[in-house]
This record gives C-alpha cells, sequence and structure tokens, in this order.
C-alpha cells in the first residue's frame, strides 16, 4: 500500500515538474555604436527581436543591462555618471521642473527605457537581475531608450572617465518561450 501511494506521489510530482518548459528564442547584445546612438538622441529605436517565425503572444522579454552612462554635464568627463537603472535620487539632482524627453516619471531620471506596442516605458532593474516584459500580441516590437533631459543628449557617452574607457554600458535582450507539455 506505501510503495503504491509513493508510486503514484512520484508520477504526480514528476508531470508537474515537466508541465512547463522555458525556451530561450533569441539572445541579443545591442552592439557598443548602437548603444552610443541610443544615449545620444531624443527618440525611441527599434531592437530587433529576428525570432524565426516572429515572437507570440506569451512570449516573454528579458533585458539584463550593466555599465554606465556618462550624461555630462559636467568640468570633466566622468562627473556625472549612472547605471542603465537611472538615477537613485532624482530629488537630489537640483533641477527645477525637468523635462525629460521620453517619460515625464521622475523614476525614470536618467534611465534607460524598454516599451512594445502595449506597454509604456520601462525602466531597467539594476545589475544581476533582469527586466522581464511579457509580450501580449504576436510579433510585438520592442523600442528602446535614454530618459535624458530635452536638449541635453549630445554631450552623453557610455562609460566613465577621461575617454569613457571605464565600464561602458551594455545590453543585452533574451525572447523566452514557455511550451506545456
Amino acid at each position: 500500500m506505501r510503495t503504491a501511494a509513493f508510486g503514484i506521489a512520484l508520477i504526480a510530482s514528476t508531470a508537474a515538474l515537466a508541465a512547463e518548459l522555458e525556451s530561450r528564442q533569441l539572445t541579443h547584445y545591442i552592439p557598443q555604436n548602437d548603444l552610443e546612438t541610443i544615449v545620444r538622441k531624443e527618440d525611441w529605436t527599434e531592437v530587433p527581436l529576428a525570432v524565426k517565425g516572429g515572437t507570440l503572444k506569451g512570449d516573454t522579454v528579458r533585458v539584463w543591462a550593466g555599465g554606465l552612462i556618462d550624461r555630462g554635464n559636467g568640468d570633466q568627463p566622468g562627473e556625472n555618471v549612472n547605471g542603465a537603472d537611472g538615477y537613485r535620487e532624482p530629488t537630489r539632482l537640483g533641477i527645477d521642473q525637468p523635462t525629460f524627453a521620453l517619460s515625464p516619471d521622475s523614476a525614470h531620471t536618467f534611465a534607460v527605457l524598454f516599451k512594445t506596442e502595449s506597454t509604456g516605458p520601462v525602466k531597467c532593474i539594476p545589475p544581476g537581475k533582469p527586466l522581464e516584459i511579457k509580450l501580449t500580441k504576436d510579433k510585438e516590437k520592442l523600442w528602446i531608450g535614454f530618459n535624458d533631459e530635452k536638449g541635453r543628449y549630445q554631450d552623453n557617452h557610455l562609460g566613465k572617465g577621461r575617454r569613457h574607457e571605464l565600464d561602458p554600458l551594455w545590453v543585452r535582450v533574451e525572447v523566452v518561450r514557455i511550451t506545456v507539455d
């Protein structure tokens, strides 16, 4: 009797574990030249999601990001830097009524933002954790942009240091599909 109950419990737990399978459909590192262009313009840039057959409703886009962005606005290069997740304390910036180009939300201050056709801007998460965006329709598109003050984009660069050589921004985009057996 115990053996039969144990066998049924083992089969039930194995079936529960095998119910969902995660499969990475795409891994794409955004090239440094493209990132340099993205942080230096006041607009959104499409990220190509070149999945064979296109993306599907229910796919998850995971964005991993790290490194630094030099926002300029200083006497020396590297004075005003932050990560892809933006400036942590926007109230301490001393900016009166800032007008940001991509999102007026103060939580998005100096952050790398992503959006899809159905979701609004979402900022990157601190390094070590992925930003996850669930796609709500087939062949949905993804855009990236840097949320800086209007008119202040030309002095932005990747990395810090006198020649911006230290810890430049990097972004990896993955498309993950969950299949149910």
